[in-house]
């Protein structure tokens, strides 16, 4: 089938997911095109690694500022209705498959028109997502209203072929907007074991060969819990000599200096870092280097329905990890054996389990090598994509009348 995926982004820098899913595709036997955005540079068309990209969108800062307000209240954007049926037409599509909920009423919009069936990938309950990714309480009520776009999210996922969710948890979600079971793919956010070819950058291990690092690697936002790490900092440093919390990743530039304000009035500045944003190739170097890894997510409906790659990046190279108890990540937890869970607003019991694993080698290995073991055996994307494959399986089935 020749597949058109469609994503409201640049790439570059990389989209993992969806890499990872195009690929599959292609080694299913299948043909994938990808619009997405265009930046000031960048070619209209290439391949890579068997993606057929296609920049057919110049948005700009002015015409992205108009998209942001106007979009948020019609859920139409003419300039990305324009590019999806010149893609549709030039490239001979047969799937559309539509990256995220905004885009997915042009794309149903422009599939309708054609006969074509729509996919709808959610990579998160976005509806919940606006409320904690921005603090402005004029924009929540306003142009990211949750009532709006919740309303815009069931209406739009009745009207396409299937949709792809990351956890079971997020299934259940849509399933109570009145979707079909049957029409609900999980396809988890796992780790590719590709990835373990990436070379070690040995200045940063050994940076902290003499440390005991905790570390977290992502997005800076208040839903992601790190105040609540670094109000555990007083109880570890009088346990743990050499301790030192490693947060890697920012793009949140107030959040960060309220993190820093916050250590500074706890005396803690000392053992925090915060090193920015660093290339994907990096990251793995960071996860060497560490001692423990978090995800330490605040609980609200965006966070119990989602979860991030990184956790299955930690047990793929047997880290301990330690997460909050958001039903997604405590379920991976329990399930895998590969970490420890805390009450998420509990810096006490997070400074606890953390201590639990650098006082116990027992336990430190044990939950090493559980984690590493379930990646292996059943959190790594060769396992989990098969959910992805099934679907364009159903689908063709169903589109030839089988």
């Amino acid at each position: 089938m020749r597949i058109g995926m469609i994503l409201k982004a640049r790439i570059p820098p990389p989209d993992i997911r969806v890499e990872k899913e195009a690929q599959t595709l292609i080694e299913a036997g299948h043909e994938v095109h990808l619009l997405l955005e265009r930046g000031r540079g960048e070619r209209r068309e290439e391949t890579a690694d068997g993606i057929r990209f296609l920049r057919g969108v110049t948005m700009g800062l002015l015409r992205e500022k108009w998209h942001r307000y106007t979009f948020s209240y019609t859920f139409r954007d003419p300039l990305w209705h324009g590019a999806i049926e010149a893609f549709v037409r030039d490239r001979g599509i047969e799937v559309l498959h539509v990256h995220d909920l905004p885009l997915v009423n042009e794309a149903v919009s422009v599939g309708a028109a054609r006969g074509l069936p729509v996919v709808a990938d959610l990579h998160e309950n976005y509806p919940a997502g606006l409320q904690v990714w921005y603090t402005s309480e004029l924009k929540k009520r306003t142009i990211y209203n949750y009532g709006r776009w919740s309303r815009y999210e069931r209406s739009i996922l009745q009207r396409v072929a299937a949709v792809v969710v990351v956890i079971e948890e997020s299934k259940e979600r849509i399933t109570g907007l009145g979707i079909p079971p049957g029409k609900i793919y999980v396809v988890p956010n796992t780790a590719s074991k590709k990835r373990e070819e990436i070379p070690i950058d040995r200045t940063i291990t050994d940076r902290y060969r003499d440390h005991f690092v905790i570390s977290y690697i992502g997005g800076f936002a208040p839903h992601r819990g790190l105040d609540v790490t670094v109000q555990a900092l007083p109880l570890l440093r009088e346990r743990i000599p050499g301790i030192r919390l490693v947060l890697v990743g920012d793009r949140n530039e107030g959040y960060r200096r309220y993190l820093a304000q916050l250590a500074s009035g706890l005396h803690c500045t000392d053992v925090l870092e915060m090193t920015g944003w660093q290339p994907f190739e990096k990251i793995w170097s960071y996860i060497e280097a560490s001692d423990v890894c978090l995800v330490p997510h605040a609980r609200n409906p965006h966070t119990d329905t989602t979860i991030p790659h990184k956790i299955f990046q930690y047990m793929m190279v047997g880290k301990p990890v330690v997460v909050s108890d958001c039903p997604p990540l405590r379920r991976v937890i329990d399930d895998s054996g590969g970490g420890l869970h805390f009450r998420y607003d509990d810096p006490r019991d997070l400074a606890d389990k953390i201590l639990s694993i650098h006082e116990s080698e027992n336990l430190r290995t044990r939950i090493s090598q559980a984690g590493r073991a379930a990646f292996l055996d059943r959190y790594h994307w060769d396992h989990t994509s098969r959910e992805l494959v099934q679907l364009y399986r159903d689908l063709k089935e169903t589109m030839n009348g089988e």
